[in-house]
């Protein structure tokens, strides 16, 4: 029998289905294996969110939350996320949700995907997390910029040493404040609820 270069005969080319399974398996996973694609931070959704895997299978995709956010803060996700393309989301850093009157998203959700608010404090998007590095208030500057901006009292703090603190108790993930940080990138980041 004649071998070609790999050192495979055209009998093995011939009959390797009759391999066992094990065999080739074990061929299989000598291969290397790509590297698996890096995993994307969730996206921050409107109030009233389900978990987010209940709330991808839920939505519709109908746009109603869309169209009702006077601060035209909810877009659909794009084709890009997969089985999440087209459920709503918030960019905080371009325009984040103002927590209006009645939070109207939550409540014209047909599917459920979005479960009614009715009070600010009720709302559970995500936490605000500061990187103490970028912060300007870490770093000898006087900011005060995102307490400021949050709509939440107590939410963020300036401490006597002029530094700023986020009580995730209070804070609802809004994103005030991830819009009103004056460094770039942003020194306060909204970290989806999860």
């Amino acid at each position: 029998m004649s071998k070609d270069t790999k050192g495979v005969s055209r009998r093995d080319l011939l009959t390797f289905w009759r391999k066992p399974l094990a065999d080739l398996k074990d061929a299989a996973l000598d291969r290397p294996k790509p590297p698996p694609p890096p995993l994307r931070p969730l996206p921050l959704r409107p109030p009233g969110m389900m978990h987010e895997l209940m709330l991808v299978s839920a939505c519709q995709h109908c746009g109603k939350c869309v169209e009702v956010c006077p601060a035209e803060a909810i877009y659909p996700l794009g084709p890009e996320w997969g089985k999440a393309a087209g459920t709503p989301a918030i960019d905080a850093r371009k325009q984040p949700c103002v927590l209006c009157d009645g939070l109207k998203c939550t409540h014209v959700c047909p599917s459920g995907a979005l479960i009614p608010v009715y009070v600010n404090r009720d709302v559970t998007m995500g936490t605000a997390a500061l990187d103490d590095n970028r912060c300007l208030a870490f770093n000898g500057r006087a900011c005060d910029a995102c307490k400021g901006a949050c709509p939440m009292p107590g939410a963020i703090v300036i401490e006597d040493n002029g530094h700023v603190r986020v009580d995730s108790a209070l804070c609802v993930g809004c994103g005030l404040c991830e819009r009103a940080c004056p460094t770039e990138p942003t020194s306060i980041r909204v970290r989806p609820r999860d």
